[in-house]
């Protein structure tokens, strides 16, 4: 990709070996950064994002990614739970004219659009929230994400069954910012840290 290309040269993006992509975008945040492998959120994985209920500060975390992003393809946001706040997203540097909000009737019609932006290559990031999905449905779109090499983030309530994630990032709110307890496929948690947002 084009924009991609140009992003060698920024801060926080860092080069894959023999890829014409970067593996890992930095976080925006340096204590994030420091304790995820690669030292950033990782290309073709789907993050799992744990939260115990919505407005916690889990969408500040993404905002700075999102923003790098955005300005290299469009953003994709299946089903969110709230209307996005358009001077919020501006106010961080979001391309309000890169994000595509997909309002699905049935949870067939979220993983299809989940689906859908995994695949595209004028995809920057695809941010998906799901009340529940089942083990296989996650291992399909982890499989997408791989495939189609995109940044890809997933909200899922807390008390659901833990998926098969390469990376799970638990969220707790926290004075001036939210605790993250990470999880990684062949590993225990990481202490949990406090992100300032």
């Amino acid at each position: 990709m084009r924009v991609l290309a140009d992003a060698w040269g920024r801060a926080g993006v860092r080069r894959g070996t023999a890829s014409t992509v970067p593996t890992v975008i930095s976080t925006g945040f340096a204590e994030l950064d420091r304790c995820l492998e690669g030292g950033g959120w990782p290309v073709g994985v789907l993050t799992e994002l744990r939260v115990g209920r919505a407005g916690i500060g889990e969408m500040r975390l993404l905002l700075p990614v999102l923003a790098a992003l955005g300005r290299e393809g469009r953003l994709i946001w299946v089903a969110p739970p709230y209307r996005p706040c358009a001077p919020a997203l501006a106010a961080h540097a979001i391309a309000l004219d890169h994000l595509v909000i997909v309002r699905p009737r049935t949870h067939k019609e979220a993983l299809w659009a989940v689906s859908q932006g995994l695949a595209s290559p004028a995809i920057g990031a695809v941010v998906s929230w799901f009340a529940d999905i089942r083990e296989q449905e996650f291992r399909a779109l982890q499989r997408q994400a791989a495939a189609g090499g995109r940044w890809s983030f997933c909200f899922l309530p807390r008390n659901l069954a833990p998926q098969p994630s390469r990376l799970r990032l638990v969220l707790e709110p926290a004075p001036r910012g939210v605790r993250v307890t990470l999880a990684r496929k062949a590993g225990r948690p990481v202490a949990p840290l406090i992100v300032t947002l």
